[in-house]
């Protein structure tokens, strides 16, 4: 396929992929409002699930075509990209206030998650049982959030879910689920093919696609309902939607890779990725812990973070190396 070809299905697919996900959210929430599934069941885990579709279906798609470390560039870096780009973007436009139900116990679960896998890729290869654990974890907090939030309805505690009647008429919501599940699959697949073919034809290595054009690409529904929701001055469900995100990204669509295993990792995960998701964690964990505010300043901090950890990965920064420099003497 010509270079053009190749960068317009790359790009292609980074819409369809985001308008996709958006539909899909939009017509899942409205079809479990209209089965009886409560508005809690709906905004945690339909909603949690759906604004991650898009990284689980990516990683489907380049595992099955043989393309692992694109799929793997896409987890991780859309782990990084939902923190300090996601996260920054809304911020600069209004300070986001850190108040929203549930988001300390979130936020552990959330760094577990990172730690686990960041501890497990150090030595091992990622294995189908390295994926069931990490289902047995999705399962495990979804089962938890559910429990927390239900306990807290019941005391009267605002937990920040809308129960609002449902926007969405019978066939709006049949079209909007008819384009979320066609148009999912359509996009991620466009997008590996035009990845792959861009990294093959310019000698960028998979990974390094996977973690800069795909991961910011599979952040877009995050991106959007972020800015939404700073729009309609409800700034403060957009971390959490950040936190369920990244949780999602591992233990769904990490579990997902696994499977395909054993899977060993590029270099660069090791070497300077993985140092950037634990730090981008970190950066996650100053806000959320003393429940402060993250005003323009910090947002324009984070964001130039985001831009160094890209300016790194394009040079090959190699921050294991450095450290075990430092430790030698």
């Amino acid at each position: 396929m010509p270079e053009a070809g190749l960068l317009a299905a790359l790009i292609g697919g980074l819409v369809i992929l985001a308008l996709a996900g958006d539909f899909l959210v939009n017509g899942a929430v409205s079809l479990a409002r209209r089965i009886g599934i409560s508005p809690l069941v709906a905004g945690i885990l339909i909603v949690g699930f759906g604004t991650s579709a898009p990284e689980m279906v990516v990683s489907l798609d380049a595992s099955l075509q043989g393309n692992p470390s694109l799929a793997l560039g896409n987890i991780v870096g859309s782990n990084i990209a939902n923190v300090w780009l996601v996260l920054a973007a809304p911020a600069l436009i209004m300070p986001i206030a850190v108040r929203q139900f549930g988001l300390r116990r979130s936020y552990w679960i959330m760094l577990g998650a990172t730690a686990a896998w960041i501890a497990w890729t150090a030595f091992y290869p990622l294995t189908p049982l390295f994926g069931i654990g990490l289902l047995a974890g999705l399962a495990l907090y979804s089962v938890l959030m559910l429990w927390w939030t239900s306990d807290a309805l019941r005391k009267g505690i605002d937990v920040g879910l809308e129960d609002d009647d449902d926007p969405q008429g019978t066939f709006a919501m049949i079209v909007s689920l008819v384009v979320g599940i066609v148009g999912l699959p359509l996009g991620a697949h466009l997008m590996v093919e035009g990845g792959v073919g861009i990294a093959r034809q310019y000698e960028v290595p998979e990974e390094i696609i996977g973690l800069t054009l795909l991961a910011i690409g599979t952040s877009l529904p995050e991106l959007g309902a972020g800015l939404a929701a700073v729009l309609r001055r409800r700034g403060d469900v957009i971390i959490g939607n950040v936190i369920g995100s990244n949780i999602f990204n591992l233990l769904g669509a990490g579990a997902i890779i696994s499977f395909f295993g054993p899977i060993d990792l590029a270099p660069t995960f090791i070497q300077f990725d993985h140092w950037a998701m634990a730090a981008a964690a970190i950066t996650l964990g100053l806000f959320v812990l003393p429940r402060g505010r993250i005003t323009r300043l910090a947002a324009l901090a984070i964001a130039l973070v985001y831009c160094i950890y890209l300016y790194g990965l394009v040079n090959g920064w190699n921050m294991t190396g450095e450290v075990e420099r430092l430790i030698g003497g």
